[in-house]
């Protein structure tokens, strides 16, 4: 499978300012394209089109339409990455409330970049010949490999049963996330209010918190 960190599918740098101003363009045109239009219907016409510039310009700073959506998926995953990490400072196992707290955060980047996230699975989908193929994978396994470490530390620490398999629970968590985000963000008519967001992210984690560490015991004040 083809690595997306290959040399052969880096953008090439622009030398001047002048061309990095260029290169922006050419990426916020892309990313207004490929979210009304999708993959399969988008064209490097559209989006030079939509920059007001040359095909001369875009073949200067990319190759072709893929590795301009590439360029422009890359910060908005690492955007989700880092917004769903647990916080500096707390345990290790975090409480089912931190753990909300991080599948919400989740999945309010997620919906802001729903339509391009949803033509990276698009693009993903046409197969092995596909470059983001590669990079679906290779993202998604981020995620499933700090899963996998959070849990194993913990069961290095006595504090999960060591019957669970932590590549598996993180594999779970890793679908039951894509799933959802699919089916209620990425084909969702509108985008979703604050309220759905959290409703969401709240049941999602709840049940793969529990599922993974048992019930929680609610105080009084919360039964009442």
């Amino acid at each position: 499978m083809l690595d997306i960190g290959d040399s052969a599918l880096e953008p090439l740098a622009p030398a001047t300012a002048k061309g990095a101003a260029m290169r922006q363009r050419l990426l916020d045109a892309s990313a207004r394209v490929f979210a009304r239009k999708g993959y399969e219907a988008t064209r490097v016409e559209d989006i030079v089109k939509i920059a007001r510039t040359s095909y001369g310009n875009f073949y200067r700073h990319f190759r072709n339409k893929d590795e301009i959506l590439l360029a422009v998926l890359r910060p908005l995953i690492d955007e989700i990455y880092v917004a769903s990490k647990r916080r500096i400072g707390r345990s290790l196992k975090a409480t089912e409330a931190e753990f909300i707290e991080n599948t919400i955060a989740y999945l309010k980047i997620y919906a802001q970049h729903r339509k391009l996230l949803r033509v990276m699975r698009e693009a993903a989908a046409r197969g092995e010949k596909a470059t983001f193929l590669s990079l679906y994978v290779s993202e998604r396994s981020r995620f499933v490999r700090r899963t996998t470490t959070w849990l194993m530390r913990l069961q290095g620490l006595g504090e999960l049963s060591r019957e669970l398999d932590p590549e598996m629970a993180a594999e779970v968590l890793g679908s039951t996330m894509e799933q959802i985000a699919y089916m209620k963000f990425d084909l969702a008519p509108k985008d979703p209010s604050d309220a759905e967001t959290q409703h969401i992210g709240t049941h999602c984690a709840k049940v793969w918190y529990r599922g993974v560490f048992g019930m929680v015991k609610e105080s009084p004040e919360a039964s009442n």
